[in-house]
């Protein structure tokens, strides 16, 4: 193949560059040719390995990052490639390495909108969306899960578009011929004894990286080890942490060392790596520690701490620690003899796993290429002209793209299972597959003003349940599964509208199943759990349903003899979505549901266990935190019930 590598910069020291130059080597190494295009390069240039510069104004800030995609899509000869894959987020892109966090997440959820109006968050959004976007083909290679969660959260990206990739560490960059040679040399190096224990910050982007934090935190540590020094290691300016550290009274044990590489000689010279970053994706320099057998304290932010705890190489930070609570797991760690984390390390070595990203890779391009190449069937059929969107997916594709599918709709004949005046859902078959259609004939002017009068957003048509039920499909949660969509008019009061479920047979309704059977506790603890979960999901994802109720929980009921119930939310007709579900329809959800259950039979234990999956948290924090939220969706409940049975209930 004759693969496009796009990045913005290459410099040496930084960890997606690594990244891009050790697929290029490992592809090239297998016969591909691989050309990289940037802006700037800086350092060797790797044999084999093309590198084109794209002459562009300015430095790369937003002004320069948009002259440089601009430039290289006016000069890059597509015809020419099989495949363009980029490391940054930017149009026209076949495969994207998702080698940085969600912007959108930050724009939204740790900054206000005149954040959001500022050319350089309108660009990076935009650039973003032409990757993510539900319009977009671009294929992602994704390094960590909770990071696919935010992408598919704010643009919906349907999860076959994602390609999850193992780690890569490359062993050159950690390789070291003789560890105890390294560990004596390195403190003679530092005028050392060498029984000194050194504790490492390694990274570049310090403030990213938590180094202000290892400062305070090994200040602390003095107390309980005084023979001890702080290494700092990476691309950043050391002015204001040797301020920090002068401050503390402990300069003269806190080196900055500049960056280094490779790093395997530095690993095993020290004797625990200290990383409380504020915000890390990945983190390859937790991995490359305890393959050096040098145990981990990470922040529980980076998307690759869970390796720490499950191999038993460290300790992960909890959010919000102070710095005398990380100075005593540094303490804690210390004590532990040397021996132990070498043996874990070698152990750990004789796996794969660390290292194959690059070939897993690889596989991922070749098929994205061979899909190019061949009459591969698409999942997805889009149409939309003269005022009109069509979107028909799966098996729908090839049986209605030909059709004139908003008359095939209107003309449908099957059971009519719910008649009201702006809309009609029928049941029918086709292929042997049962479907919904849910028909919006439009809700006229009065629905409309109404609304607007009470300052709510009407609900048009079908749209708010196709773009929820897209999104609970990105997200894994349970809902109904949508094959077609279609909208025409541009009259908001007149709009017509479909969307074309799949129908969930063999159900029953969970207010149903509550009143007819009498549950054991275990099956009654595990689908009050699945609720939980779904609702904490729903709302993460920015997702509130307004009809919130147990009716609309659907249970297979085979499920409960595996101990894993299938339960599937459905009538998202008037769900709204945001980038953050607001208290008031918080609330709304929980407070209707909790309702909904008030005449089933549940305990006071069955809503603390609701609450404490919902909050994913323990009670004592639950009622500390959240006792206002609690109130008001206890008035809720309590005030629907009165209102619809003339009494108060009991809770």
């Amino acid at each position: 193949m004759k693969l496009a590598f796009v990045i913005f910069r290459y410099f040496p020291f930084g960890g997606l560059q690594r990244d891009m130059l050790a697929l290029a080597h490992y592809f090239q190494q297998q016969g591909h040719s691989i050309t990289v295009f940037c802006k700037h390069w800086q350092g060797e240039k790797k044999a084999g390995i093309d590198v084109v510069e794209i002459q562009a104004r300015g430095f790369l800030d937003v002004a320069g990052v948009k002259c440089f995609v601009d430039q290289f899509q006016l000069q890059f000869p597509r015809a020419e490639f099989d495949a363009l894959i980029g490391f940054n987020k930017m149009p026209g892109l076949d495969i994207y390495f998702a080698g940085d966090t969600c912007f959108a997440d930050k724009a939204y959820c740790e900054r206000n909108w005149l954040y959001r109006l500022a050319p350089r968050a309108r660009l990076y959004l935009q650039y973003e969306a032409d990757v993510f976007g539900e319009k977009s083909a671009t294929k992602i290679l994704s390094l960590v899960e909770q990071e696919r969660k935010k992408f598919a959260r704010f643009y919906t990206t349907p999860p076959e578009r994602f390609c999850p990739l193992p780690p890569g560490i490359e062993y050159e960059h950690i390789a070291c011929a003789d560890s105890q040679a390294a560990y004596s040399k390195l403190r003679r190096d530092l005028n050392l004894r060498e029984t000194t224990r050194i504790v490492l910050c390694l990274g570049s982007g310090f403030h990213t990286k938590g180094v202000d934090i290892s400062i305070a935190a090994f200040a602390e540590l003095q107390q309980y080890c005084v023979d001890s020094v702080l290494l700092v290691v990476g691309n950043d300016k050391p002015g204001k942490y040797s301020k920090q550290a002068g401050a503390l009274g402990i300069a003269h044990k806190v080196f900055f060392l500049g960056a280094r590489s490779p790093v395997g000689e530095l690993l095993h010279g020290v004797d625990i790596l200290l990383h409380p970053a504020r915000k890390e994706l990945a983190g390859n320099v937790l991995l490359e520690a305890i393959l050096c057998g040098c145990p981990v304290i990470a922040s529980d932010l980076c998307g690759y701490a869970h390796y720490i705890v499950e191999h038993q190489m460290g300790e992960v930070i909890a959010l919000g620690a102070a710095p005398a609570d990380i100075a005593a797991q540094l303490q804690k760690l210390l004590a532990v003899d040397n021996a132990r984390w070498q043996a874990q390390a070698a152990t750990l070595n004789r796996h794969g796993e660390f290292y194959s990203r690059a070939p897993a890779a690889l596989a991922a391009v070749e098929t994205v290429v061979q899909q190019k190449t061949s009459l591969f069937k698409s999942l997805e059929w889009r149409n939309t002209a003269n005022d009109t969107t069509v979107i028909l997916r799966d098996e729908l594709v090839e049986s209605w793209k030909d059709e004139p599918v908003f008359d095939l709709m209107l003309h449908l004949t099957g059971k009519v299972a719910r008649e009201m005046p702006d809309r009609q859902t029928l049941r029918f078959e086709h292929n042997g597959q049962v479907y919904y259609r849910k028909w919006h004939r439009g809700v006229g002017w009065a629905e409309i003003v109404k609304n607007l009068l009470r300052l709510r957003l009407p609900v048009l048509g079908a749209r708010n349940e196709w773009a929820a039920l897209n999104k609970m499909r990105a997200l894994s949660i349970p809902g109904l599964i949508p094959v077609a969509f279609g909208e025409r008019g541009k009259n908001p009061a007149t709009r017509q509208s479909f969307v074309v479920t799949r129908e969930l047979n063999n159900v029953i309704q969970l207010d149903h199943l509550f009143e007819q059977r009498e549950l054991p506790p275990t099956i009654k603890r595990v689908l009050i759990n699945k609720v939980a979960m779904i609702a904490r999901e729903l709302h993460a994802a920015g997702i509130n349903h307004r009809d919130f109720y147990l009716c609309h929980f659907m249970l297979r009921e085979s499920s409960l003899a595996t101990g894993v119930p299938d339960v599937t939310l459905v009538d998202l007709h008037r769900a709204q979505l945001r980038a953050q579900v607001p208290e008031r329809w918080r609330v709304k959800d929980i407070g209707g549901l909790l309702f909904s259950s008030l005449n089933l039979g549940f305990s006071r234990r069955d809503y603390l266990r609701f609450l404490r999956v919902y909050f994913a948290s323990d009670l004592r924090s639950i009622l500390r935190e959240h006792l206002s939220l609690l109130q008001k969706i206890r008035l809720r409940a309590r005030t629907t019930y009165k209102r619809d049975f003339g009494h108060w209930p009991s809770i």
